[in-house]
């Protein structure tokens, strides 16, 4: 096409492209501004032992240690087994930046993705932005989204990826850069795209970098009609869903709901059934932390404790969460926050062993050890993060009667909701738009009919009637609904499981063997695999 007959789409993507295409710094990075302060260089620098506990093993270990422990207790051939246990793909590499104050200072940055399994496409898992980002981190996330997957039925393998760079030291406009520079690495390996590898956001980062990897690879590849499908975790307007955002932590607390329905759990941590009227203390007060403690708040659970890199708060009568949120977001910390009495960052985890129902740990990796395991009093854990408990502790917690919902299931929310999120973008249809007025016209005509019966509807069913469901809430409902079946399906596991060895396996080791056996399943009824 010449240009004047190009359409404009085309047009901007002849300009664009060639400019995205190179991979020398100066054609992928606009001109450094004047003056601009240097990026210090501890920004990029890896810190290689984070997660490495005394006498425990790394994350991956502890992974693998866990696979290991459920293999054991399936009937499936040993090299299947190794087969599974292992990533699948691996990507390393390093892409450069310039330093936004001199051309002549170019940062080189580390970074990573990796596949865990490909039995089924695409793979799924997030993106961090850390300087404790390392490959033992990205292989231990990856296996864990493969397994939190077939917990909760969704049909992705897992993945994982992650960039060395601490977000809070370098400037927006440098972290676009970085954004866009891994993605175009990722498009030029064949690592990410709607139906191949789909990211979503983790640790330092959110929607404005997944919109951000989006426009990328729709300018990489234009004729992509489901592009806006290559992550999750987008804006609204990029083709996010609604209702992502609060997705993990509401999760959370489905998983910690229905736990508290069952009587056999209840009469074990001698407490009443029902959620309401529990005490709960959360570590961690970011995305998943703060929706947690909101959605505990709204059912009645009282949140005693926060606590959070920088410090920690507490008040044994519970704190205001609507308060605390409104005062954190205007702060950035939850210190000094005038509801409970301030811990310092030196004394905030201690925290983790005062009284408390719940204890949900909702930060990093590997914050319960053996060190601390038999101080806690909590009845009940709730992984809200991926991996906070090591082998070590996991021992001392079951020894001690304390009942631990895992990782793997109960911080399921955000998958479970990224998707819904990725059906959105290949239909290209907001959820609802051709069911929700033809519900409410059919809730009116129900109540012209009871009207005409002589029946008096309350206001508020009224209004329940003839609403129709909103794209949150049916994301909301479709989430429940999943932590719902999936909470049963692992319980079922566990019952079979210590009636056929006589034993007495942990909630994780039943929802490790869960999944392990949908994920065979699925490999050996697609004949990928030959035995004999």
């Amino acid at each position: 096409l010449s240009s004047s007959s190009a359409c404009p789409r085309l047009r901007m993507m002849r300009t664009r492209l060639p400019t995205l295409l190179r991979t020398s710094v100066r054609a992928l990075h606009t001109a450094p501004a004047p003056m601009a302060k240097a990026i210090p260089p501890e920004a990029f620098q890896q810190k290689m032992t984070h997660g490495l506990v005394p006498g425990e093993p790394t994350f991956n270990e502890g992974v693998g240690h866990y696979f290991d422990e459920a293999a054991a207790l399936t009937s499936w051939p040993k090299g299947l087994l190794a087969s599974l246990k292992e990533v699948d793909s691996l990507l390393s590499f390093k892409f450069s930046i310039e330093d936004p104050s001199d051309e002549n200072i170019i940062h080189t940055i580390k970074a990573y993705r990796a596949q865990h399994s490909h039995h089924r496409l695409p793979c799924k898992g997030g993106i961090r932005f850390s300087t404790l980002v390392n490959e033992d981190e990205v292989r231990a996330l990856a296996a864990l989204m493969t397994w939190k997957c077939a917990i909760v039925d969704v049909p992705f393998g897992g993945g994982k990826g992650g960039v060395v760079v601490d977000p809070k030291a370098v400037g927006v406009d440098m972290l676009e850069k970085i954004t866009r520079s891994y993605t175009a690495e990722l498009i030029k390996r064949n690592f990410i795209g709607p139906g191949i590898d789909v990211p979503a956001p983790d640790m330092g980062t959110g929607g404005r970098e997944m919109a951000w990897i989006v426009d990328t690879f729709r300018n990489f590849k234009p004729d992509e009609v489901a592009g806006q499908g290559c992550t999750t975790g987008k804006p609204i307007e990029i083709g996010g869903i609604a209702g992502r955002t609060e997705a993990t932590g509401l999760g959370v607390f489905f998983g910690m709901r229905e736990a508290f329905k069952n009587k056999g759990w209840c009469k074990k941590m001698g407490l009443t059934e029902g959620i309401r009227g529990k005490s709960v203390i959360i570590q961690g007060f970011g995305n998943v932390g703060s929706w947690s403690a909101h959605f505990f708040h709204e059912a009645g659970v009282k949140v005693t404790g926060i606590i959070e890199y920088d410090g920690g708060i507490y008040n044994k009568n519970g704190l205001d969460i609507p308060s605390l949120l409104k005062y954190y977001g205007e702060q950035k910390t939850i210190t000094k926050f005038p509801g409970g009495d301030t811990l310092s960052a030196a004394k905030c985890m201690e925290l983790m062993e005062e009284q408390c129902d719940i204890l949900i740990p909702a930060a990093l990796e590997q914050q319960i050890t053996k060190n601390n395991a038999g101080k806690i009093k909590a009845k009940i854990i709730g992984e809200a993060a991926n991996g906070p408990t090591t082998p070590g502790a996991d021992k001392i917690l079951n020894e001690r009667g304390i009942i631990v919902l895992p990782d793997m299931y109960l911080n399921a929310g955000g998958v479970v909701v990224s998707y819904f999120e990725w059906l959105k973008n290949l239909s290209n249809v907001r959820f609802g738009r051709m069911t929700r007025r033809f519900d409410t016209n059919r809730g009116e005509a129900i109540l012209e009919a009871l009207s005409l019966s002589g029946v008096k509807v309350p206001d508020e069913l009224r209004s329940r009637i003839t609403r129709g469901a909103s794209e949150k809430d049916l994301a909301f409902s479709g989430l429940e609904d999943t932590m719902i079946s999936s909470l049963d399906q692992i319980v079922n596991t566990k019952a079979e499981v210590d009636k056929k060895y006589n034993s007495n396996i942990t909630l994780r080791v039943a929802a490790y063997i869960t999944a392990i056996n949908k994920v065979a399943k699925v490999i050996t009824g697609s004949g990928t695999v030959m035995f004999g």
